[in-house]
């Protein structure tokens, strides 16, 4: 049996080749402890899908540095000796998810972003991903780094204010310390993207939609194409994530202003399956 698995920073998506069966799961964070890990891969192992215990799976996950693909090959291979693991990063995931074997320019936009040039077979990145506390642009981090900022700096307007407060049933003090003594900041305050959905026809919502996802379409794709457009053409633009699909608009009111076309796919776990049968 062979499983892909599609790991990101909130959701995960696990499948079964042959059949293209797959199933959601909390996302593993593999920055946190290995018994912590351990618990969720043997959750998730135990599903009604994976009926033999010998098995092929590749791994794609956000934050699959050195250390961490050290991390979870060692917890396989002492606890699950049946299989067969190969660990891949998410942005790899993205591109043979969009692209398949055939070159393009592959963007995620979820909790966290990134992008690379995609030749059919690697990646290649013209900018490094610094994550959240350097990079990020675009991300649902970003958009709720963004209006937070503004919302603690009483930047808002009144009944955007009045709006937050509602949302978060916190006063300012409180939702502050609530954020600093959280045990994983990022992805709550990446949980704010949902107000800006919620919020979105309002005017200083729509300021920050704009300004953020420019940001990272202006640092990342358009740039990768003055590069790379010739080998690719500007037509293999591809876009995964929540922030992608929630803001939609936003990427074709600018990729359009730029002649590009794009396409974005919602659930790459889809494109993997295909990738491997």
């Amino acid at each position: 049996m062979k499983i892909v698995v599609d790991n990101g920073g909130t959701k995960s998506d696990w499948a079964v080749i042959s059949s293209g069966e797959y199933f959601t799961a909390n996302s593993i964070n593999v920055f946190g402890p290995e018994s912590e890990i351990l618990v969720e891969l043997k959750k998730n192992l135990a599903n009604k899908f994976f009926h033999t215990k010998k098995c092929s799976l590749y791994f794609y996950t956000t934050g699959a540095t050195e250390s961490v693909v050290l991390k979870l090959t060692n917890l396989f291979n002492s606890h699950f000796p049946n299989i067969t693991i190969n660990i891949y990063s998410d942005m790899l995931g993205a591109s043979r998810a969009l692209f398949q074997k055939k070159p393009g320019i592959a963007c995620i936009l979820g909790t966290g972003s990134n992008c690379a040039y995609y030749d059919g077979e690697k990646n290649h990145h013209l900018e490094p991903s610094l994550g959240y506390l350097f990079g990020d642009e675009g991300s649902g981090y970003c958009l709720g780094k963004r209006i937070l900022g503004k919302y603690f700096k009483e930047e808002l307007s009144i009944d955007l204010n009045q709006s937050l407060e509602e949302y978060t049933t916190l006063q300012r003090e409180q939702l502050l310390s609530k954020i600093y003594s959280s045990s994983n900041p990022k992805f709550f305050i990446a949980s704010f993207s949902k107000f800006l959905k919620k919020n979105e026809s309002n005017p200083q919502i729509q300021a920050i939609i704009f300004e953020s996802i420019n940001s990272f379409l202006n640092m990342y794709p358009l740039k990768y194409l003055e590069f790379h457009g010739n080998k690719i053409g500007s037509r293999n633009v591809g876009f995964v994530g929540s922030v992608s699909l929630n803001f939609a608009y936003c990427i074709e009111k600018i990729m359009n202003s730029h002649d590009v076309y794009f396409t974005i796919v919602d659930k790459p776990i889809q494109g993997l399956i295909k990738y491997y049968q």
